[in-house]
């Protein structure tokens, strides 16, 4: 006995697939999310992009927006796919070029 109709099987398969928008924000801003989430964060990050834009004066670009938005407005630094946070790698260049003690 089958305990779904097979057009819903075949619904909720295709809607849980990669999204164009979830491959687009994995590229930009190296942050990996689930179908759903990436679709309701995409506009967001376009808002993101425009407003920043807005401020600095000029275009900022979509990957400039979409780090930005994920490092500073909406994720936490652990749910990024890069392995070191930001800090650690700016430190680690200063303390090369002798800039830090």
């Amino acid at each position: 006995m089958i305990p779904f109709r097979l057009e819903h099987v075949i619904d909720r398969t295709l809607n849980e697939g990669a999204c164009e928008e979830q491959k687009v924000l994995r590229e930009l801003a190296g942050v990996r999310l689930r179908p759903a989430e990436a679709r309701a964060e995409w506009p967001r990050v376009l808002e993101h992009k425009w407003f920043v834009s807005e401020r600095l004066g000029r275009d900022v670009g979509l990957r400039v927006a979409a780090l930005d938005y994920f490092e500073n407005v909406r994720l936490p630094r652990h749910t990024r796919t890069s392995h070191r946070p930001a800090a650690s790698r700016l430190r680690r260049a200063a303390r090369a070029h002798s800039l830090v003690a």
